[in-house]
């Protein structure tokens, strides 16, 4: 009987396009095709995991078609991520079905373990949170484990992963935190607390896991580091002086005791080490409030780019391999095309990454141990939690308007205005969004019911929402302001309309405003179109 030939889909198409820039030695490049896919095809990731399991598995005999799957996997969880964050009840219910479905396997024996260790990896990359029952399904998986503890020779695991990271701790730590990403937090505690055992390479990841997400890793890092703090290393100390008031305030004693007794054992600090910083580029805030941010850093002849992504909190930061002048330029490019870009000081950076920590301490949230990465290739930085307070920032940045310009009738000039203002080329991404904004724009019909949709949510959502609207302005505001003199930047309007909302001005008589109503009809309406043509 002949076998019928499979039939491509998208997710076909796109992981062989993946797989062969992987094959070429490539970095995969993230096409308008394959984001819109991402955007309205959140069902793939079972034809993803499919795909995986095919070439990742113990038959399969193409890895870069595997790992192709795997990029598209991944990139479909965070896709469903950002709609978890803003409070998508589809998503959230997607991917718990999704890991319900996994653990289901890995009950079964339907599923090898290391594929499901790809997996987990992909999960951790898309910032999803493992639930319970595919914890437990995993652990279950592991020879000579219970529900609770881990294999009792961990050793392996340990060597295998310095070997394949080099010693690199940073490396050493993101192979471990992606290899436990679906372990029970308990669990995870048990391999952190054993990781001092593999000598200086696992004591130096056992201080990254301080800046783990899970309170219980955090404990039993300091814990296990408390233990052997005589063995710590000049550059361990740095660290833990650096990250000290990373972490909440109720866990910086446990980091003040281990520098104690590390330096009761004559252990000094080393200084950081000489590097610097030639470039700092800041991408606009985008209408999540996410900002991000790339320093290109000397590294002998090459160069290296460093990566931050700030939001409600520290969301990622990383340090790349160094690469030569032309890949660089390159990699900027790219990233220019996607967001508008800006050339900004050290203390721009400074005071945003700050003002991020803050935030997410505020949640209880720790940002990722890469941020320290970043602050040792750019030679060291002083970043400690610190609020940016956004009525100063906005009464600073009204001072430095000419008082022509803040007379009432020039004032209401630029409300009037403010969907045409210079340099304002970046309200793509202004609009308000979550399912019951979603739902309000799919119950309302197309055609002349548009202005008046437009309307309603002006003075119900939009209205509601004044401040975040204002505090997004005031810092959009201080980005342009980073920019040259003579750069035509409307950074003076946007403070204005900012004073207006905080005010309590009507929004009907703000045209920026208004445009937000009118991109929120676009994109949610654009969005349920394309999802219904998949």
């Amino acid at each position: 009987m002949t076998k019928k030939p499979r039939v491509s889909n998208p997710t076909d198409r796109h992981a062989k396009a993946i797989a062969a820039a992987i094959g070429a030695g490539r970095p995969p490049v993230l096409t308008p095709a394959l984001d819109e896919y991402l955007e309205t095809n959140p069902l793939e990731i079972y034809t993803a995991l499919e795909g995986v399991a095919r070439h990742l598995g113990p038959a399969g005999q193409d890895a870069p078609l595997g790992f192709g799957y795997l990029f598209i996997l991944q990139a479909l969880l965070e896709r469903l991520r950002f709609r978890i964050d803003r409070a998508y009840a589809d998503a959230t219910e997607l991917v718990a079905a999704f890991q319900a479905e996994l653990a289901r396997r890995a009950r079964m024996d339907e599923i090898d373990p290391h594929v499901l260790t790809y997996v987990g990896g992909a999960l951790h990359q898309a910032g999803i949170a493992v639930i319970p029952e595919l914890s437990q399904a995993v652990m279950g998986q592991m020879p000579d484990s219970d529900d609770e503890a881990l294999p009792t020779d961990v050793g392996l695991i340990f060597r295998e992963i310095f070997e394949t990271c080099g010693g690199d701790p940073f490396l050493v730590t993101g192979a471990l935190s992606e290899f436990g990403h679906t372990l029970p937090e308990e669990a995870r505690a048990s391999l952190i607390a054993g990781l001092p055992s593999g000598g200086p390479e696992g004591l130096a990841a056992t201080v990254l896991f301080l800046l783990d997400p899970g309170p219980q890793v955090r404990r039993a890092a300091a814990a296990a580091l408390a233990n052997a703090a005589g063995a710590l290393t000049p550059t361990d100390m740095r660290r833990l002086i650096a990250m000290r008031n990373w972490r909440p305030p109720g866990e910086r004693e446990a980091v003040d005791a281990i520098v104690r007794k590390a330096r009761k054992a004559g252990i000094a600090c080393a200084p950081w080490d000489e590097a610097g910083v030639e470039n700092i580029i800041a991408s606009a805030i985008d209408g999540s409030a996410a900002q991000g941010f790339l320093l290109i850093s000397p590294a002998g002849r090459k160069k290296r780019m460093s990566s931050i992504l700030t939001k409600a909190g520290v969301a990622d930061a990383w340090s790349g391999e160094p690469e030569s002048s032309r890949r660089i330029a390159t990699s900027l490019a790219e990233a220019g095309a996607d967001a508008p870009m800006l050339v900004v000081s050290r203390a721009y950076l400074d005071r945003t990454v700050s003002h991020a920590m803050a935030l997410g301490l505020d949640e209880g949230e720790v940002p990722p141990f890469g941020l320290l990465q970043v602050a040792e290739v750019i030679g060291g930085a002083d970043w400690q939690p610190a609020r940016v307070d956004d009525e100063e920032a906005l009464r600073s940045l009204l001072a430095a308007i000419p008082a022509a310009q803040l007379k009432p009738a020039a004032v209401a000039a630029v409300l009037a205005d403010s969907d045409a203002l210079a340099g304002l080329d970046i309200t793509q991404s202004w609009f308000e969004d979550g399912e019951d904004v979603t739902r309000m724009v799919a119950a309302r019909p197309r055609g002349r019911g548009r202005a008046k949709l437009a309307e309603y949510l002006l003075q119900t959502v939009i209205s509601r929402r004044r401040r975040y609207w204002a505090d997004l302005f005031v810092r959009t505001a201080l980005w342009m302001r980073e920019a040259p003199a003579t750069a035509p930047l409307c950074w003076r309007e946007l403070a204005i309309i900012a004073k207006a909302l905080v005010d309590g001005r009507d929004v009907a008589e703000i045209s920026l405003m208004r445009m937000i109503a009118q991109s929120t009809i676009t994109a949610l309406r654009g969005r349920s179109r394309l999802e219904q043509e998949q």
